[in-house]
């Protein structure tokens, strides 16, 4: 009776368990919304999900997650949801299309509550995106008379191949100059680029357009620059056993990268605006410039310093020419004495005196320097005075130059003559017709007729050639037979022709110098 009555019991609580099982149970189901959803890469899609709880339990933090199998990996979103009892609600999973080529994709819906997981599959479809960029490479300003390098390119963002036909125009002041057309394929992530040099275009300003067409998408891009010249000065100049050339823009900056040729020797401006050609050899230097493209040229004369001295009393009197006997103005005079040093500069006449009572009596040591001239150093011997004097003059030169003669005015006396008939004085009239001659032979002389140096240096022949002083010197033609290999000229042309040197000016305004340099054989 005992175990009959245990074994009821047994049942009975088993019974309880089951039906409290059975009213606890957890079910639901898991569904998308669509089954196929379309979207192309890089783009943040919604998945609508429907979840249906068909248990007698709440369904509170369950995980919904939306599953994206990738090569590289899974790429998943999860998101916690709440579904009451006999409920159905949708849900909202968003996720980024990754960078994949076009085409379907099956994707897993899962919904997970306790032990408990249901998964559903559906299809994203992948749409072919044409997705391309361009760029231009160009700067925005050119010198003239540099080259302009440009880069054009297209690179593809493509999900799959794409083709079509490339364009490249080159327009200056509204005018193609350049252009090129290509047909391209390209797969997802390649690039095609093309170089193109536009030579020493003129100054301008240019707009440069690429453009393409690639699998039914149209893009183009425009940039522009300009070449432009800057505006320069230059200047060349003899100093220090150096010829130096300096250029500069017109607002007083140095320029550098400046190409200078002197006598063929090219070389490049400093940060100073300087190029320095070291030489001590009077001549003709011919100096090119490239001045953005702009060939300059000019031409200097590096001359020669004569000094001639003479002692009167107790001054030592200097005085600077050149090798056309013309005086040489702001010369500087370096001269050390036993007593010791100093500094004299010439005047307009080339004139400096200076008191051998500070320089002191014996060798003296000379050194001559002016801009566009080789210095001239020498030394020169002045004994004391035997007795104090202030009259005694001793002339000298320093050079082979010949001393120049003093001239000193004539006084004379004039007579008059009885009158004659009509009470003429012939004699007056004769002398004052004489001097307006002599006064117009003088005045042509200095102002009407050319001046002409020829001067033979080593292994160089000079011709200096100063047009009259008043009128312009016209069709000028200078010719000499001699062995000559090289002509230089500072204006006009000069030529060899055979065994003579040719050298003629159509026109050389008043007081203009003119120098022809001939290399002689």
């Amino acid at each position: 009776m005992k175990v009959k009555s245990f074994l009821l019991l047994v049942v009975f609580v088993g019974s309880l368990v089951s039906i409290n099982q059975v009213a606890a149970s957890v079910s639901f189901e898991v569904s998308p919304v669509k089954e196929v959803i379309s979207a192309p890469p890089g783009a943040i899609i919604s998945v609508p999900v429907r979840v249906t709880n068909t248990g007698n339990q709440p369904l509170s933090n369950m995980t919904l997650s939306i599953v994206w199998n990738l090569g590289n990996g899974a790429h998943t979103v999860n998101k916690t949801v709440y579904v009451g009892v006999n409920e159905s609600k949708v849900f909202d999973l968003a996720i980024k299309v990754p960078e994949l080529p076009s085409g379907d994709y099956k994707v897993t819906i899962r919904g997970i509550s306790g032990n408990i997981s249901v998964e559903r599959n559906m299809t994203i479809h992948v749409e072919r995106e044409v997705a391309y960029s361009l760029n231009i490479t160009v700067g925005e300003r050119y010198f003239y008379g540099s080259d302009v390098e440009m880069m054009f390119s297209v690179i593809s963002h493509s999900n799959d191949m794409i083709d079509g036909p490339i364009w490249i125009k080159v327009y200056r002041e509204g005018e193609i100059i350049e252009e090129k057309e290509e047909s391209v394929y390209l797969d997802p992530g390649e690039g095609w680029s093309y170089p193109m040099v536009i030579p020493r275009p003129e100054v301008g300003t240019y707009r440069v357009k690429l453009s393409a067409n690639l699998s039914g998408v149209y893009r183009e891009m425009e940039k522009t620059f300009i070449v432009y010249r800057r505006n320069f000065t230059y200047r060349a100049w003899y100093s220090n056993g150096e010829l130096i050339v300096q250029v500069k823009l017109v607002n007083g900056s140095p320029v550098e990268g400046i190409e200078v040729a002197v006598n063929g020797t090219k070389k490049k401006t400093d940060e100073d605006g300087l190029v320095r050609y070291p030489t001590t050899s009077p001549g003709l230097y011919e100096i090119e410039l490239n001045l953005d493209g702009v060939l300059e040229k000019t031409a200097l004369y590096v001359g020669r310093l004569f000094v001639h001295y003479e002692v009167r009393g107790d001054m030592l009197k200097l005085k600077v020419l050149d090798s056309s006997g013309d005086p040489v103005p702001n010369v500087t005079l370096s001269i050390a004495g036993p007593k010791g040093e100093y500094q004299a500069v010439t005047d307009g006449n080339g004139e400096a005196s200076v008191p051998l009572s500070v320089l002191g009596y014996g060798t003296l040591s000379i050194f001559a320097s002016a801009e566009n001239y080789v210095g001239s150093s020498f030394t020169i011997a002045v004994p004391s005075p035997p007795y104090p004097t202030s009259t005694t003059s001793t002339p000298s030169t320093a050079t082979t130059m010949t001393q120049p003669a003093t001239t000193n005015a004539t006084h004379g006396s004039y007579t008059p003559v009885k009158e004659g008939r009509g009470g003429v004085d012939w004699v007056f009239l004769g002398s004052l017709f004489l001097g307006l001659v002599g006064f117009g032979g003088s005045f042509y002389l200095a102002f009407l007729r050319p001046h002409l140096i020829e001067e033979e240096l080593g292994e160089y022949y000079f011709v200096k050639l100063r047009a009259p002083r008043l009128v312009t010197l016209r069709d000028f033609t200078w010719e000499r037979g001699m062995n000559a290999v090289e002509v230089r000229a500072t204006k006009g042309e000069a030529r060899i022709d055979g065994s003579r040197v040719v050298w003629r000016i159509d026109e050389l305004k008043p007081g203009e110098d003119a120098v022809l340099q001939v290399v002689l054989g």
